[in-house]
């Protein structure tokens, strides 16, 4: 808990460990995957090559960027962990590697009952088009084979959720179902980038989202920076700050406006979308825009929809907040408290770890924060029985209860 309140981290990260693939990864896939080594031939942290492409675009987008000044980098860790590294207060993470019991040593700190896991490295690992539908579930398995045992640490407190082979709805589904019930995971993570040229309101996608809602799991999206299929590489070039700003926001409202007025929802009643790591702020304005051209556009091309949009968000969607952004309060008065939820975004390098909670605290009154806190909840359908054993799970280890 949290001051007293339930706390439920709808998207807190973790480190890959270097050797993944060389324990994960499908034989007969390796010779297809090329992982940074040292001086003495361990692999070490680096840019992940598969098929002769680096799994991100922002090594080769930046090669012309040179420091205006000569610097000292105290980290090993490209951007994630880095900047925050450098303060000290990853030091206890850090010396065990980013492990599970960091990785909940990290829940304590911040006061977190229960954690659902997403990737770093694994966020770019498939984010291209016309990957190999075989190789992407290869490389999906070995992610999600690992972050499986990775739970098993505290697997009342530590959650996860699924990366899919999305090269293939088909082997997506397949993957979907057995992350579920044979692992234990409570949804799937997929970036809000088009794959193939496929919408999100495509036929195409039909299979996965009736699964999700069969298997009562939660779609997460969850943008970042780099991905060969994103058009901002285009539009932005090699200045990431650019891209930063501008995909987190902007691909997250192409994804709403095309889940809304595509009709995903109204199609989909059951299906529970999370807009993460992006704050919230830009989705009243987003729904208010739609609801805008509403009337002059319904009938003659979205005659399927029912609903009002501002309907289909508070009925389908949860959109995240990093705990000090000045509008919360203002936004939550908008779109509702219980629509929003709270990332710690722990351990990347643009994460306020360990003030994330302590923020929202000092930033809203606190019965909105209490509504924000309990949010994951919702989204990922957690009981009180979830929590109930969540606490067990802290007395067992020989722990307080997390920020009690």
């Amino acid at each position: 808990m949290k001051d007293g309140l339930r706390f439920v981290d709808s998207d807190m990260h973790i480190m890959e460990p270097v050797d993944l693939f060389d324990r994960y990864l499908d034989p007969r896939f390796k010779d297809r995957v090329t992982t940074t080594v040292g001086a003495d031939s361990r692999p070490r942290r680096g840019t992940i090559v598969i098929d002769g492409l680096p799994t991100t675009m922002d090594a080769e987008l930046q090669q012309y960027r040179k420091r205006n000044r000569p610097g000292v980098a105290h980290s090993t860790q490209p951007l994630s962990g880095s900047r925050l590294a450098d303060t000290g207060r990853l030091d206890f993470a850090i010396e065990r590697k980013y492990n599970a019991e960091a990785q909940v040593m990290g829940m304590a700190i911040e006061g977190v009952d229960i954690a659902v896991l997403y990737p770093t490295t694994g966020l770019s690992l498939i984010a291209r088009d016309n990957l190999d539908p075989r190789l992407s579930l290869a490389l999906c398995q070995a992610y999600n084979n690992w972050i499986h045992e990775f739970c098993q640490y505290s697997p009342e407190r530590l959650k996860f959720v699924a990366m899919l082979p999305v090269h293939d709805v088909h082997l997506a589904c397949r993957e979907l179902v057995r992350c579920v019930k044979e692992l234990g995971a409570v949804g799937s993570f997929i970036r809000p980038n088009l794959v193939n040229g496929h919408y999100w309101h495509s036929n195409y996608w039909d299979p996965l989202y009736t699964v999700h809602e069969e298997l009562d799991v939660t779609w997460g999206f969850h943008e970042g920076t780099g991905a060969w299929y994103s058009y901002f590489n285009e539009l932005y070039g090699e200045n990431r700050f650019y891209r930063h700003v501008a995909s987190h926001w902007i691909e997250m409202q192409q994804a709403l406006i095309a889940m809304i007025i595509g009709g995903v929802f109204e199609f989909h009643p059951k299906l529970r979308v999370g807009f993460l790591e992006a704050q919230n702020s830009w989705a009243p304005g987003l729904l208010s825009r739609i609801e805008w051209d509403y009337p002059q556009y319904r009938d003659s091309h979205a005659p399927y929809l029912s609903l009002m949009p501002r309907e289909y968000f508070r009925r389908n969607c949860w959109a995240a907040v990093e705990g000090s952004e000045p509008e919360i309060e203002a936004t939550a008065g908008l779109i509702g408290a219980d629509r929003m939820c709270i990332s710690t975004d722990y351990p990347h390098f643009d994460s306020n770890f360990p003030y994330v909670s302590t923020n929202l605290l000092k930033n809203v009154p606190r019965e909105i924060a209490a509504q924000i806190f309990m949010g994951g909840a919702h989204l990922y359908a957690f009981t009180e029985s979830d929590f109930r054993k969540a606490d067990q799970a802290v007395a067992k280890l020989g722990g307080i209860p997390a920020g009690g």
